[in-house]
């Protein structure tokens, strides 16, 4: 056996093997405040706060820890889980040891006669909602997803009520079911914890008709004895006073007895419109924006949503599929069905393989398909585009000025816009290089061609670009598939 040295130095060497191995954000998310790592000779113990968390590890990352520890300690090496919730400041007994979880996964739902999203009408089966595992995680949605998780694994100290915020399809969804069903797994702190995912207009039905049938008391005691509610659209809740402040006072009552709140909807909660009472008790808590997502998380979707399909597709038609599809993850979601339907239609006997130069294998959906689905009509905009929508777009996202862009300033940003407009009005107009030069007051169109080249350029080398007056930079294939995007929808 080779010498480890110290201790700690031993348990330095696991924790940057398995952060490595996991990722660190998700490194940090399971084993950060939550957990301890200890070194015991050729033992390796991983002690946690709770139950759900040590069987979560267990069901997760135990090849990864066991590999961690043989590559620090030897082929001898052990790993063992256990919980001791005094470790982290908790009341509790003895320690006791955290074998593998009973009844598989922790985010699998055990089998039960009852709801366990919460009982009455409109309840939905745990079974039926998605899993936090399936999430896709990136820069876009990091924040949302790591308070997400806490508040799934009962962490101490996360933040009640939860406000997640975005635009329609970028994962808010995801995060509350994801968050309901794992507390309905009934493992660690969430034992015997009931919750219960519901839209907001779930929510004014069910109180409506509570008043309607006089059983309001009822309807108050269902939703206030939950241990976690998550409320989804709750944009929903404009303008109706009376259900509000039902609400409002739903939340008093929950935060008093220790309960958790999730809530979702497409604005911060600021921006809504709210009666004041209840939008400081949203902003009280965790407010996390969701963003767009990046290529990065859309290229992972891709290939996620075809393997669910039983496809695969090349890299390079993944590449301008998401190019494509910037707006939300339905738009990939449609782009995928269609490019299967197409795929089936074909045959699926090569019309939609790919054998370029690329150095991929033979793939189901390849660039071939690919284009023929992004020529047709649907996919295309409604009327001729105008250079002055290309203009506008570009000018509002990097905070140029049209007089700027049109004159003769050097700034980086302004350079940067001239080129991208040149390079869109290029892609996504008929207008000949003479024309664009005329739209952006150049006298010869060389101009407009050398632009063009340098653009093409910095998105084979995936340049970053500055795009704010505060020197913010960003991958200029991701600006530019952004601009497109916005491009086409607003010009119908």
């Amino acid at each position: 056996m080779q010498h480890h040295g110290s201790a700690h130095a031993a348990t330095r060497r696991i924790s940057e093997r398995l952060a490595q191995r996991i990722g660190r954000h998700t490194y940090h998310m399971w084993f950060g405040d939550t957990t301890r790592l200890q070194v015991e000779g050729s033992c390796v113990r991983v002690v946690t706060e709770s139950r759900f968390v040590a069987d979560w590890i267990d069901g997760h990352f135990r090849q990864e820890l066991n590999s961690a520890a043989r590559e620090a300690l030897g082929e001898r090496a052990e790993v063992d889980l256990q919980v001791v919730p005094d470790l982290f400041g908790r009341d509790a007994g003895a320690p006791e040891t955290a074998g593998p979880p009973t009844g598989g996964a922790p985010d699998r739902v055990p089998s039960t006669n009852r709801p366990a999203t919460g009982s009455g009408a409109g309840a939905v089966s745990p079974t039926t909602l998605r899993r936090l595992d399936d999430f896709v995680v990136g820069s876009s949605n990091r924040l949302a997803f790591t308070a997400a998780g806490r508040i799934a694994a009962g962490v101490a100290g996360s933040t009640s009520p939860l406000y997640i915020h975005g635009d329609c399809g970028v994962g808010k969804t995801h995060l509350l079911q994801g968050i309901a069903r794992s507390v309905c797994s009934g493992a660690g702190p969430h034992r015997g914890t009931t919750a219960r995912y519901m839209t907001a207009e779930q929510f004014t039905n069910e109180y409506i008709n509570a008043v309607r049938t006089k059983t309001i008391d009822r309807f108050r005691r269902r939703m206030r004895t939950l241990g976690l509610l998550a409320i989804d659209d709750v944009h929903f809740l404009l303008n109706k006073t009376a259900t509000q402040r039902e609400f409002l006072h739903t939340i008093d009552a929950m935060d008093l007895s220790g309960s958790r709140i999730v809530l979702a909807s497409d604005e911060h909660p600021l921006r809504l419109g709210f009666a004041r009472a209840l939008s400081s008790r949203f902003v009280a808590g965790m407010v996390a924006g969701i963003e767009r997502p990046d290529r990065e998380i859309r290229i992972t979707l891709i290939h996620s949503l075809a393997a669910a399909r039983g496809l695969r597709v090349s890299d390079v038609a993944a590449e301008r599929i998401a190019g494509h599809c910037v707006g939300s993850v339905r738009e990939l979601q449609g782009a995928i069905n269609r490019l299967a339907a197409m795929h089936l239609v074909a045959g699926g006997n090569g019309a939609g393989r790919f054998n370029g130069n690329s150095g991929t294998t033979a793939a189901d959906i390849g660039l071939v398909l690919v284009e023929q689905l992004f020529n047709e009509g649907s996919w295309r905009p409604r009327k001729p585009l105008h250079i002055d929508t290309v203009i506008d777009t570009v000018c509002a996202r990097l905070v140029v000025s049209r007089a700027e862009l049109l004159g003769t300033r050097r700034h980086k940003r302004v350079v940067t816009a001239r080129g991208v407009v040149a390079y869109l009005s290029r892609t996504m107009t008929t207008l000949s290089y003479p024309e664009i030069a005329r739209s952006l007051g150049r006298k010869h169109h060389s101009t407009v061609h050398t632009a063009v080249t340098r653009m093409n350029r910095q998105l084979k080398d995936r340049s970053r670009v500055e795009v704010s007056e505060r020197g913010d930079s960003k991958c200029v294939c991701e600006l530019v598939d952004q601009l497109r995007h916005e491009i086409l929808k607003a010009s119908g």
